[in-house]
């Protein structure tokens, strides 16, 4: 006959399993507390439990009444469950679980003495709490422990009656003799094993093996639940974080292009994560001039996020007045200056492995040309309208980190040229060259860029661009983006406005 504390315990746990679910339904995924959760794992654990003591043949036969104190390792399981389940319910540590199952394995079974081997590799607890003991000490365990490892016993031998008899043991006299030893094994991985010893031999039997093998499997269970649960839950809260991060980075690209009767501007940006490291800004300055940037950190994710919002801060805050200057055209740095001096300013906040390209140009409208320095950055690719030739300018410079001291600003020249009405500047991100297609290994390519934007330099910036975009997605289809892509369009319109 069933205990009735299983009915109980089945009615109670299947009414708050429901009332669980309902709530969840209620609130939604999304809005549904921590503790909503974990009580919902708990629960699911202990249904498991329950159902496997009530479908597990009874010890005797059923016209046979067990004697009362048959039925009290049963109780003390029932018992030692709901401390687990409230311990997990909870939300407590996983050592705090370890240590509740220790002791509820020592009760169930009255063992004299008893210890616990945690693996660390799958355990998440302390290292103080690798090994717990129970009424015996480090040293005793551990020479238990090296007596047992010299003999490997079959895979379902759990008991051995007597120590002093066993392989190993030989010419040993053991405070205890009775030993039961019982790995824990969940879906996927070995957490550790337990060992309970009693002094008398021949003490274990194989009701204690089936009520610990019960109780510990679905003690593993009930905390493989819960760590699954506070995974989703932790990746859900990091999810939720990377989307404000997503959002932040998106209000620091520029979204209203400067308008001039001078020239057309487009532009395209697509991170390959929720957040990227390519950047690119603009900024008006006196003398109908204006200062263009383009960069990418190394790298991706939040990392390069941070460092993209650190090279924008650092753009608006050199490209200033200098209100010493002796003239109007020094009192705002030259491309290779600006370089120098963001180098500068990146040496300690840039970690050692990482480092920025950039371009960056200032085109002045009444002088009809532009200066430009490249910080290892990708070629420039320009239409020049007069000559009618597609060309990259094959400027040098070193990437912004690479070198950190003074003699940087050696490695970073100015480049001057005068634009024509008609001229396309196409400035870009080597996430656009470096893009995947055909067999997987095939890249876009600097001459494919080339083609398209000799076949398309005649139209509007931004029907330049889209024609760009429109191939280079055709060659990524089916291949997921593995870089951060920008892209610039910038034309000269043919007919400049008078001086």
């Amino acid at each position: 006959m069933r205990h009735p504390l299983l009915y109980i315990g089945f009615a109670f746990t299947l009414l708050s399993i429901s009332l669980v679910v309902a709530n969840i339904v209620g609130m939604g995924l999304a809005a549904t507390p921590v503790s909503s959760w974990m009580l919902l794992a708990a629960m699911t654990g202990l249904m498991g439990i329950l159902w496997q003591l009530f479908t597990r043949p009874p010890a005797r036969p059923a016209a046979v009444v067990a004697p009362p104190q048959a039925t009290a390792p049963r109780q003390m399981e029932l018992q030692s469950l709901q401390r687990l389940v409230q311990i997990v319910q909870h939300g407590q540590t996983s050592g705090e679980v370890y240590s509740i199952l220790l002791e509820s394995a020592v009760q169930t079974v009255k063992a004299d003495a008893a210890w616990l081997v945690l693996l660390p590799d799958h355990v998440k607890v302390e290292a103080a709490e690798v090994i717990q003991y129970y009424n015996i000490l480090p040293a005793q365990a551990e020479e238990l422990r090296r007596h047992l490892s010299s003999y490997t016993p079959p895979d379902d031998e759990y008991i051995t009656n007597d120590l002093n008899l066993r392989p190993g043991f030989e010419g040993t006299k053991q405070r205890f003799r009775s030993l039961l030893q019982l790995p824990l094994r969940g879906l996927h991985f070995e957490y550790g094993t337990l060992y309970l010893l009693k002094a008398e031999p021949n003490t274990f039997d194989g009701e204690d093996l089936s009520i610990l093998q019960t109780f510990t499997s679905q003690a593993v269970l009930s905390i493989e639940n819960l760590e699954l649960v506070r995974t989703s839950l932790a990746n859900q809260r990091t999810q939720e974080e990377l989307k404000i991060a997503s959002q932040v980075q998106d209000s620091l690209i520029p979204k209203n292009l400067p308008t001039d009767n001078w020239f057309e501007i487009s532009s395209h940006s697509l991170a390959a994560k929720e957040v990227g490291g390519d950047f690119y800004d603009f900024l008006h300055l006196p003398g109908r001039r204006l200062a263009v940037i383009i960069g990418d950190v190394s790298g991706k994710g939040v990392t390069a996020a941070f460092h993209m919002a650190q090279m924008k801060g650092i753009f608006h805050s050199l490209m200033q007045e200098n209100p010493l200057a002796k003239n109007e055209r020094d009192k705002f740095p030259v491309p290779s200056r600006f370089m120098a001096q963001a180098n500068a300013a990146l040496t300690h906040c840039l970690e050692k492995s990482s480092f920025i390209t950039s371009s960056l140009y200032i085109i002045d409208y009444e002088q009809g040309g532009f200066v430009f320095a490249r910080a290892g950055h990708c070629h420039t690719l320009y239409y020049h309208a007069l000559r009618e030739e597609v060309f990259y300018f094959e400027s040098t410079g070193l990437g912004l980190g690479i070198i950190r001291n003074e003699n940087y600003e050696k490695h970073i020249k100015n480049q001057f040229y005068d634009y024509s009405p008609g001229d396309v500047m196409v400035i870009y991100t080597d996430g656009i060259v470096e893009a995947r297609g055909g067999d997987g290994t095939d890249e876009y390519g600097e001459d494919r860029l080339k083609l398209r934007l000799e076949e398309s330099y005649f139209q509007e910036a931004d029907d330049i661009k889209s024609f760009i975009l429109a191939d280079l997605n055709g060659f990524t289809h089916g291949f997921p983006i593995h870089d951060d892509q920008t892209l610039l369009v910038i034309k000269f319109k043919s007919a400049q406005p008078p001086q």
